[in-house]
């Protein structure tokens, strides 16, 4: 009856082991689990958007709350709207790149409606809109124009566009870091991989 005991015992403890090995594999996946979602925080750190934002005044210079801005973006037709807060203020943060339309409305105004602005990766876009007094049938077009200095942001960035991607000779196997050579202020250190801002 001995031999029958110890068999029993070895059989209740191959389960218990089995057992405590599923656990610690269990434990190790939420461990990991954890590990991944603190630190996928510092993955968001790639900026492939960028912000639209300005003042709405009146002809007068005077500050227009609770104005409508809407905004397009042209090739696919998305719209955002928002509402300028007490100071004039209006900001549409993480927006694709692409080229816009402005529209801004209020009760006792025309219609304003810039056409045509760039919104570039990672770059603050600023559109300050004046609006006239009149009726919100009459609309105001105007076409954007490039601001020659940006002066929402001290660093600076490029647009390169697929012809000069195709048309540019590229030394080293075409080599997209040689574009970064077309950048001013950026240089690739001899010796070193990668570059740096001057």
């Amino acid at each position: 009856m001995n031999n029958s005991h110890a068999m029993n015992s070895e059989e209740f403890a191959v389960p218990a082991t089995a057992g405590l090995v599923k656990l610690l594999r269990l434990s190790m996946a939420v461990l990991l689990g954890t590990i991944l979602l603190v630190f996928s925080a510092r993955v968001v750190g790639q900026a492939v958007n960028a912000t639209l934002l300005g003042t709405v005044a009146d002809s007068s210079g005077a500050v227009v709350a609770g104005a409508k801005v809407t905004i397009k973006e042209m090739r696919t037709g998305v719209s955002r709207m928002a509402t300028t807060n007490e100071s004039g203020n209006y900001q549409f943060s993480d927006i694709a790149p692409g080229q816009y339309e402005v529209t801004v409305e209020r009760d006792g105004f025309k219609k304003a409606v810039r056409t045509g602005v760039d919104v570039l990766v990672n770059s603050d876009i600023r559109v300050n809109v004046t609006i006239d007094i009149g009726t919100n049938q009459e609309t105001v077009v105007v076409s954007s124009e490039t601001p020659i200095l940006e002066t929402d942001r001290a660093d600076t960035g490029r647009k390169i566009e697929e012809r000069q991607v195709e048309d540019l000779p590229l030394t080293f196997n075409r080599n997209f870091q040689s574009l970064l050579n077309l950048v001013p202020g950026s240089r690739q250190q001899l010796g070193v991989r990668g570059f740096e801002r001057q």
